[in-house]
Parts: C-alpha cells; sequence; structure tokens
C-alpha cells in the first residue's frame, strides 16, 4: 500500500529547508499526494520561526489547490518535565503535534536514558503531542518499551521518519526496527514522514515501506491510511 500523506514536512522558514509551501503544495498535486502536514520546527530550535508562524496558520483554508494541508509543528522537548515549546495560545489550531529531542535547544545532552524517557512520558502524559518524532534517533537514547507502552496508553503514535534511513541521525536504523517490534506488541498509532526540507522529498517512504513490510505492521493502525484517518486521530486528542 502506497501513503499519499506525510505528516512531517518542512517548509524554508526552517531556515535549513529550501522549499516555499506553494512550491510544496505544487509538488503535492504533481506526486498525487492527498495531503500533508506542514511542521517547522519550534520557536527553540536554532532555525525556527517565530510563534506568529505557528498563529497565522489560520489564514489557510483546509484544502488549497485540491491538496489538504495540515496545520503543524515540530515542537521540541525541553525538560525532564516534559516541557515543549509549543505555543500554547495556538495548541488548537494545530493539528499535528509532532515533538522530539534535537540538538542547540535547551534539553542539551541526550545521554542520561533515565532522563529522556522520563522527558517523552512526561510530554505525553501533559498532553503536549500526538506524534512522536524520529523516536530511533541514536543521540537520545530512552528505555524504548516504557515509553511505546504509555503512548499506546494515550493514544499517540510513534513516527516512522524516512530520512532517519538516509540522511539524518545516522545509526537509527536498528532502533527504528525495534520500535516498530515493540509497537506492533502494544498495537501502538503510527505515523510517517518523509521529514522533507525540500520539495523533492515530499512524500517519499521507501525505507520505511521496506521497515513495514519486515515487521509486518497493522495497517489499521498507520495514520496516514486516509484523510479520515489523520482526522479521526487528530480528534482524539482535542
Amino acid at each position: 500500500m502506497n501513503y499519499l500523506i506525510d505528516l512531517h514536512v518542512h517548509s524554508n522558514v526552517s531556515t535549513h529547508a529550501y522549499s516555499t509551501l506553494d512550491e510544496l503544495i505544487q509538488t503535492a498535486k504533481n506526486k498525487k499526494l492527498l495531503g500533508f502536514a506542514l511542521t517547522n520546527h519550534g520557536s527553540m530550535a536554532p532555525d525556527s520561526p517565530h510563534d506568529y508562524h505557528f498563529g497565522n496558520l489560520k489564514i489557510f483554508d483546509k484544502y488549497i489547490n485540491g491538496i489538504r494541508l495540515f496545520k503543524g509543528i515540530e515542537a521540541n522537548i525541553i525538560s525532564e518535565n516534559g516541557e515543549t515549546d509549543l505555543p500554547k495560545k495556538y495548541y488548537d489550531l494545530l493539528e499535528i503535534k509532532l515533538c522530539g529531542f534535537h540538538k542547540g535547544t535547551p534539553y542539551g545532552n541526550g545521554k542520561d536514558i533515565v532522563r529522556n524517557t522520563n522527558a517523552i512520558i512526561n510530554a505525553i502524559k501533559n498532553r503536549e503531542l500526538n506524534i512522536i518524532s524520529h523516536l530511533g534517533n541514536p543521540s537520545y537514547k530512552v528505555n524504548y518499551e516504557e515509553v511505546i507502552e504509555v503512548s499506546a496508553e494515550y493514544n499517540v503514535a510513534i513516527e516512522f521518519n524516512n530520512s532517519s534511513f538516509t540522511t539524518s541521525r545516522l545509526g537509527s536504523e536498528k532502533n527504528c526496527y525495534e520500535i516498530a517490534k515493540l509497537c506492533k506488541k502494544y498495537n501502538n498509532y503510527i505515523s510517517i514522514g518523509s521529514d522533507a526540507h525540500h520539495s523533492m522529498f515530499l512524500g517519499e517512504f521507501g525505507e520505511v515501506y521496506k521497515l513495514l513490510e519486515n515487521i509486518g505492521l497493522d495497517k489499521t493502525m498507520i495514520i496516514n491510511s486516509s484523510i479520515n484517518k489523520v482526522e479521526e486521530f487528530i480528534n482524539l486528542h482535542k
């Protein structure tokens, strides 16, 4: 099954990305995608836009040129208490709330597995996110089973990020396979994202498809299956 919705995409307001929103929409149209989530970095990342970027997403309709635009953010976990840089006043506006660890943010060193695990679990319990981004990042080791068990309880999706197998977070692949087996065990919601930083990578999930096939994950738990499936998932967190 090909998935035609990409739930992790950056535009050039994240300054190490290179495509405008118009270019992303046109590429989605050309690739016959159904939609994508615009998930630029939260304010504590070095290349982030101002919070106004997220507040002003309200100017866009749900559909632009036939493409469903999910309003989103890739927020940063910034403390062991699960605090993030998600702008609270825009919480209800944002539909896709990716969140994870990123270098260059106030969280700092990610070598403490207990601290990292607590930080993600607390972010889940604080309702700070609905998708955990690139959990397999080897720079931030966590107790995967503890995190996935709690994420299943709170209906938080685990992201499988195609760029983790290609150009970013090298060393993630082994961790992602371990995470996928645990997602199967706990029947977690799963989200697929390209983490595209240029329009050419939009909707490119080839490495994730290999993982899904090898592990045999339940397709009914993959929220990218349809626009309705994504919207049903979003409604779980309202």
